[in-house]
């Protein structure tokens, strides 16, 4: 049987699994944060689109919010060396927009601070989806100047954003952090991470 998505009722939510009831059957499936922080609350209804991953004997049911997630997720595990549960990580950690403007910028750096992912599994990241997410380019270009508005295009804005991420912060989290700081290119890298890193102890 293969699942294109399953509606039901949350019956509960516990780090990175979803119990969703449907038809008086309960279905246990492996989420990321971003799915996890957009699903409503417990015994509400929710839609949840899904991918089926068979391992010998094994079927585990992973979850997603919408099908440019599970696209992403598919794009992921299609790659050597990355199995189901390193791409939830890696959902879990960035945006797919994010995410692809680092591959096209071949920033193997800001990649490689996703769990599971060291500089040789970014390098083959980066080879194996370059061509494919430099053709939407235009689109992400639009889409992040919505969701970066504020923050200057200098370079120690970027590499603090880059610093951020490295000590665990998501790059939405760090992008607002210092989309906050005031006269921002008049500071240098030091001075934005400490001011960040303030700001968000608060």
């Amino acid at each position: 049987m293969v699942y294109e998505y399953i509606k039901g009722y949350i019956q509960k939510i516990q780090d990175d699994k979803l119990i969703l009831e449907c038809k008086e059957i309960g279905y246990v499936l492996t989420i990321s944060a971003n799915t996890q922080m957009k699903l409503p609350k417990e015994n509400e209804k929710a839609k949840v689109y899904v991918y089926q991953h068979v391992r010998e004997d094994e079927l585990t049911l992973y979850g997603f919010c919408d099908v440019s997630e599970r696209d992403f997720f598919k794009d992921l595990i299609s790659i050597s060396g990355i199995g189901p549960k390193v791409a939830i990580g890696i959902l879990s950690q960035f945006r797919f927009e994010q995410f692809a403007e680092y591959v096209i910028e071949k920033n193997e750096k800001a990649i490689s601070q996703a769990p599971g992912i060291g500089k040789k599994t970014a390098n083959r990241i980066i080879l194996e989806l370059g061509d494919k997410y430099k053709k939407l380019e235009l689109v992400l270009g639009s889409t992040r100047e919505d969701q970066v508005a504020g923050i200057p295009d200098g370079k120690n804005a970027q590499e603090a954003v880059e610093a951020l991420v490295s000590l665990g912060y998501r790059p939405s989290e760090g992008e607002k952090l210092i989309a906050s700081i005031e006269n921002l290119e008049e500071l240098s890298v030091e001075e934005i991470i400490k001011q960040a890193l303030v700001k968000a102890s608060v």
